[in-house]
């Protein structure tokens, strides 16, 4: 005795919902993945590959956008964010000199910068960095730790250095044991109007300087 089958419009529609699912999952199991050439590969492996970034801060340099910029770059990969206060000696001081006030601002830079890393959920190192010429004391850290990628943010400001960022660039181009990324704020850049540091034409990082706001054009 055979018992007739009833179709019902709720097992109809169910019955197509399975249909058009399995259908669905089949075709995403069995598509092909669009081919990319050899460059795209290489670039993409080598962002991937990136595990220690290093960020120096330096008193006379705009960092936070470059703390920020760093954190998102490694953020994917979880990299490492080694963030280093660099001081520069003067070579009639000792280097290990006791520098109490460049000490304590490098700390406070530190944790600020921290905090940025913190919010992007990546671990973050810190270290104060001495040395007789910036770029020199940048190198070496890189090398120590083994760094991946250095970011080093530049304001529009810091002209007034005379001819220190070029030393470091050239310096970082010439020497640094990885892959540099200077990251120059244009003048219109939001955060381009942050406070900056103001010293003579002898200024150095590390040094004790006022800090000031800058003025608006047209302003008193």
């Amino acid at each position: 005795m055979t018992v007739p089958l009833e179709t019902t419009g709720l097992g109809a529609v169910l019955a197509a919902a399975f249909t058009v699912t399995m259908t669905a999952l089949l075709l995403w199991m069995l598509r092909v993945p669009r081919p990319v050439s050899q460059e795209i590969a290489r670039a993409v492996r080598s962002v991937g590959a990136v595990r220690t970034i290093f960020v120096p801060i330096l008193e006379a340099y705009y960092s936070a956008r470059a703390v920020e910029l760093a954190s998102r770059l490694g953020q994917e990969q979880k990299a490492k964010i080694l963030l280093g206060y660099v001081v520069e000696v003067p070579r009639t001081l000792s280097l290990g000199v006791s520098l109490p006030q460049v000490e304590e601002r490098g700390r406070r830079a530190l944790e600020e910068a921290r905090e940025i890393v913190e919010a992007h959920h990546l671990d973050a190192a810190t270290e104060m960095v001495r040395a007789r010429e910036a770029g020199e004391g940048i190198n070496r850290t890189a090398r120590d730790h083994d760094v991946d990628l250095i970011v080093l943010g530049i304001s529009p400001e810091t002209g007034f250095v005379e001819g220190s960022a070029e030393r470091i660039a050239e310096s970082l181009f010439r020497h640094a044991p990885c892959e540099v990324i200077i990251d120059r704020l244009a003048e219109t850049s939001i955060g381009a109007t942050a406070p900056t540091t103001v010293a003579g034409p002898d200024a150095r990082p590390g040094r004790i300087v006022d800090t000031v706001r800058p003025r608006r054009s047209g302003g008193p």
